[in-house]
């Protein structure tokens, strides 16, 4: 389970949002609460198949084959919106962690829970094949483990996704004949449980199924689906119709604690993007989806208070409150050998020409903007992009390169204070895994030269298959004299989260940030900060310790300030300047209608402290369901608003200085342009974008 993302809605339908649990193979799936029924699944179809008339008329076959069904062992559909622009269905959720979470962090299963899996998963089969539904995407994101048993966390939904792709929702657990039948559950089955006994996908973990129980696996495991036994059957091998055995205490000690994450995050009112409340980092888990493992990006979307509204009628005069996360496109993946022990950050400052390929024309029109940054000399501006990651010169107009037309928006761009070194994430697509992979990239724009930053993870093997399942990348960020970088993977669990780099020769030093961190920044040459539920701590990149710590944030945004032992963070509606050495809070702002304004989101914040300023931007819904932004740019030391009164400043969604303050980078609010604005009257002056 994650805090919400600036990018996320705070509602579907009538349904609050209150976390997100992660995606399957069509959707991105959240945690919302019924006050009635309890907590649901909501599963919001993702751009590409929204628009997909093929997918929308197989998803709502299933959806509508599927209402009616689900009972003890099957979470059954409550809501759904299959007219609207953006298709959506709400499912039961019981609190518990996902089957392939569970494992995860706390291994195989014992025998006797195994058993236990074993009959409720059957039961759950029998149930759906007696109503003449075969399930067809069986496996181990797709099952839940609450307190009282194990559950299919839907009636087989994500099967709509073979109508369109012709293939398995989840190869590596499919039949080898394909399809969607009762024997192919069976088949699915057991390869779900090779992986509960095992940790290992699929049927390879047949090995380690403890002796009472590999032989019945083996069978259901036969390539002729004619000698496999059916739902029915494992039912009565198993010692059903019985209800299951209690979970060992282990177990259930293991689902209670993120059963009661959950619940937490379902008492409280979390905004988009709030990393401070329960759940928020626990390694409680998701459903239908590996969580932050198994993220796809999605594209364009602006969201409305009943529903998702998809931007894909140009002229139509829809205000795009948030742009999305650019296109999907899987490529091959990079040479598994990451160039190691190799300069990140060369050159004195950045060329008149970039090492990279110029494109023949400009970004195509439409094409949106987000997340600006200038390069530590000011000659260049790089922005994230529905193209791309792309390098200006922002005084000529003209496009200098696109590094990469896979760029993430998830992770915002960061320049080298030294050199012209870019750093950003691209999705990656690799052979044998089913959606991409966020890995973290330098782009030398001096040389041309791109290399992977795979952060603390061991990355492909020389076939370029992962070992082991890999981790997005979350955020990147260098040191201000420019000799590290910080890479921080999304990570749920105990393992450290942040590795440093050293630029001059790429090699990886400590690690540091154990369980989930946001907001990576270096303090000074030697100490980097992050964020995790609502503390900012403090690390000496070094040794990889714990130096200092701030409690009471209550957001994932974190800024430094540049030249002080100070950082910047939410605090209840304050936005506060703390020395993290001795905790003193030395400034603080408030921002105007706080209380009156519907869910306020704190999407950007950054300090200045050559002009003395501190930028913040704010994202709040209207009553018509869009979202406008509203940044405040607060004098440091006074806490003027420089900015008040001033109507521009809600056209921007994202504010950037230059280094000497001459002019700032912009991100428009309605359609997403990239512009230059003056500092002193915040109005805009260029379009680059």
């Amino acid at each position: 389970m994650f805090p919400l993302h600036p990018h996320d809605p705070p509602s579907v339908g009538p349904h609050r949002l209150r976390a997100r649990l992660g995606e399957d193979a069509y959707a991105r799936v959240y945690l919302g609460g019924e006050r009635v029924e309890g907590p649901v699944a909501v599963k919001v179809v993702r751009p590409e198949y929204a628009t997909d008339p093929s997918f929308r008329a197989a998803f709502t076959r299933q959806v509508e084959a599927a209402r009616g069904l689900g009972g003890a062992y099957v979470c059954g559909v409550r809501d759904a919106d299959l007219g609207g622009a953006v298709p959506w269905v709400a499912v039961a959720r019981p609190p518990g962690p996902s089957l392939a979470e569970l494992v995860a962090a706390h291994g195989p299963l014992p025998v006797e829970d195994l058993r236990a899996l074993a009959l409720a998963l059957a039961l759950a089969l029998e149930e759906l094949h007696a109503a003449g539904r075969a399930h067809g995407s069986l496996w181990p994101d797709g099952v839940l483990v609450s307190a009282d048993a194990a559950r299919l966390a839907d009636p087989g939904l994500e099967w709509a996704i073979s109508d369109t792709a012709q293939r398995a929702p989840h190869p590596a657990f499919a039949a080898p004949e394909g399809g969607a039948t009762p024997a192919t559950d069976v088949f699915s089955w057991a390869s779900t449980l090779c992986y509960a006994a095992s940790g290992v996908e699929g049927p390879d973990g047949l090995a380690r199924v403890p002796l009472q129980l590999r032989g019945l696996i083996d069978t259901c495991l036969k390539r002729d689906p004619r000698l496999r036994p059916s739902a029915h059957d494992l039912v009565r091998m198993l010692g059903g119709p019985a209800e299951p055995a209690a979970w060992g205490s282990g177990v259930r000690a293991r689902v209670e604690r993120v059963a009661e994450a959950q619940a937490a995050a379902l008492e409280s009112d979390p905004g988009p993007g709030s990393g401070s409340g329960p759940g928020a980092g626990d390694g409680s888990g998701g459903t239908g989806g590996r969580g932050a493992d198994r993220r796809r990006r999605v594209g364009p979307l602006a969201v409305g208070a009943a529903a998702l509204t998809l931007v894909v009628l140009a002229g139509a005069g829809a205000v795009v409150a948030l742009q999305g996360f650019g296109d999907d496109r899987d490529q091959d993946g990079p040479d598994p050998d990451p160039r190691a022990g190799t300069a990140l950050v060369t050159g004195e400052g950045c060329p008149d020409d970039s090492g990279f390929p110029a494109p023949e024309d400009h970004p195509p029109e439409g094409t949106t903007y987000w997340d600006p940054v200038f390069s530590g000399d000011g000659r260049v501006l790089a922005a994230t992009s529905s193209a791309g990651l792309t390098a200006w010169d922002w005084e000529a107009g003209t496009l200098l390169a696109l590094p990469t037309a896979d760029a993430s928006a998830v992770v915002r761009p960061v320049f080298s204070p030294v050199g012209c070194t870019v750093a950003a994430g691209q999705s990656v697509g690799y052979e044998g895994r089913e959606h991409a992979v966020r890995i973290g990239h330098t782009y030398d724009l001096a040389t041309g030269e791109a290399t992977e930053q795979l952060g603390g993870q061991e990355g492909p093997n020389a076939d370029g298959l992962w070992t082991l399942k890999p981790k997005d990348v979350e955020n990147l960020a260098f040191s201000p004299d420019g000799g590290l970088l910080a890479v921080t993977l999304y990570s749920t669990r105990r393992e450290d989260s942040t590795v440093v780099v050293d630029t001059a020769t790429g090699e990886a030093g400590a690690t540091m940030a154990p369980g989930l961190h946001h907001s990576t920044v270096f303090v000074d040459d030697r100490h980097l900060a992050t964020i995790a539920n609502g503390t900012v701590h403090v690390w000496d990149s070094g040794t990889g310790e714990e130096v200092h710590s701030l409690t009471g944030a209550t957001t994932t945004r974190l800024a430094a300030v540049p030249g002080r032992t100070q950082v910047a963070f939410l605090k209840d509606d304050r936005v506060v300047v703390s020395d993290y050495t001795t905790g003193t809070e030395v400034a603080s702002f408030t921002r105007d209608e706080f209380e009156s304004d519907d869910s306020p989101v704190l999407t950007r914040l950054q300090v200045d402290s050559g002009r003395e300023r501190v930028y913040a931007t704010w994202q709040v819904s209207t009553e018509t369901g869009a979202w406008r932004s509203r940044t405040y740019v607060w004098d440091l030391e006074t806490g003027e608003d420089l900015a008040e009164g001033n109507g521009a400043i809600g056209a921007y969604s994202a504010l950037v200085p230059h280094p000497d303050g001459t002019v700032l980078a912009a991100s428009t609010t309605a359609d997403s342009r990239l512009v230059l604005v003056d500092p002193d009257t915040f109005e805009e002056i260029g379009e680059l974008g």
